[in-house]
């Protein structure tokens, strides 16, 4: 899964992205995300190895008013590689950076407008080009033609195209045209330390609108103070979190925000020799969980061993879940829960 950071200039998306994925000079990195439950397990089994779930960012390129259209073309063309956009949205003050736009709701505005404006032209074009067709349409054609025609009438309604009702065979159909707003966005607001301890800023009645008519998940963030948490040891960092009425980071929420909104769990595997985060897609069955660890556990998957984390949390060890009768028996169709403790058994 890979999550393009999407931003205008001086909006602070670089410095969220070197948050989430640490210190590098690349567009590309990877984000640990954090979580409690990798904790406790790891505590309790003492691996030689602990390894949590990760989500890959991308860096996208700064979209500003001033470029040209080519230019626009050429940023918003590296969205089509990306799986879902983070809109990093300016609501801080800082009169030594520079800033295109007066307040949150004009940035995300402009930004929202970018996206419907190529998503609108790839329906039109292709709209022309299937009803200048001089040959009969197939049914996969005129599947693709009627749900662009839902597309264009949402997009010049300023709607995302997620937001249109389509049948599975009009979703399909659209998949080859790689729509932007098709895509999940999530928006983190970049506030500065006033802003971010009163929640209020300028334009978030506007931007929590925007949001919440297109079903965009939305939190707020301090990238100035996360830098200045990302600096302390582990003691301070609990105190300095502790003032702000927090238990854990704008950036640790932020990837946890990011991966429940693209539809992922995490189950866990455990051991002496590691405990192990594996992420895979809400409603994935135990065999195909199984491929997530080897081909091979897919292919000659028997059952699965399952234990909930909240009932090891409450018991305390693999021993007494067994003795309580916690331990249950999946087979390949049975669907994974987030936080499934996991053991394969299989044969090759």
């Amino acid at each position: 899964m890979k999550i393009g950071i999407y931003g205008a200039p001086y909006s602070g998306k670089t410095t969220v992205f070197k948050l989430l994925v640490g210190e590098i000079n690349e567009s590309v990195g990877v984000a640990k995300i954090h979580d409690r439950r990798v904790d406790y397990l790891s505590k309790m089994y003492n691996p030689k190895k602990t390894t949590y779930a990760t989500i890959e960012f991308v860096d996208l390129p700064g979209l500003s008013p001033e470029l040209s259209r080519k230019d626009k073309s050429q940023i918003l063309g590296k969205i089509q590689n990306v799986d879902a956009l983070l809109w990093v949205i300016r609501a801080f003050k800082d009169e030594s950076v520079p800033r295109y736009f007066d307040d949150a709701a004009k940035e995300a505005e402009y930004l929202y407008e970018e996206l419907l404006i190529r998503d609108l032209d790839i329906a039109e074009t292709n709209i022309q080009k299937l009803k200048g067709a001089k040959r009969k349409l197939s049914q996969f054609e005129m599947h693709q033609l009627h749900a662009l025609e839902k597309c264009e009438e949402a997009l010049n309604d300023e709607k995302f195209v997620k937001l249109v009702e389509l049948s599975e065979d009009e979703k399909h159909a659209l998949s080859p045209f790689g729509f932007f707003t098709m895509k999940e966005s999530i928006i983190a607001v970049n506030l500065d330390e006033e802003s971010f301890r009163t929640h209020n800023y300028d334009g978030r009645d506007g931007l929590e609108k925007m949001a919440k008519d297109n079903s965009l998940a939305m939190m707020e963030v301090c990238g100035k103070l996360e830098m200045e948490i990302n600096e302390l040891d582990e003691s301070e960092r609990e105190e300095f979190l502790k003032d702000l009425g927090l238990t854990e980071s704008g950036i640790e929420r932020l990837a946890k925000v990011v991966y429940s909104s693209l539809g992922l769990i995490s189950f866990f595997t455990v051991g002496e020799d590691e405990v192990k985060a594996w992420t895979i897609k809400k409603g994935t069955n135990f065999k195909k969980a199984a491929g997530k660890i080897h081909t091979d556990i897919e292919r000659g998957f028997i059952r699965a061993e399952v234990v909930k984390f909240s009932d090891m949390e409450k018991i305390g060890s693999m021993k007494e879940i067994k003795a309580s009768g916690l331990l249950k028996l999946e087979g390949k169709d049975s669907i994974v829960e987030d936080g499934d403790i996991v053991n394969i058994r299989f044969n090759v």
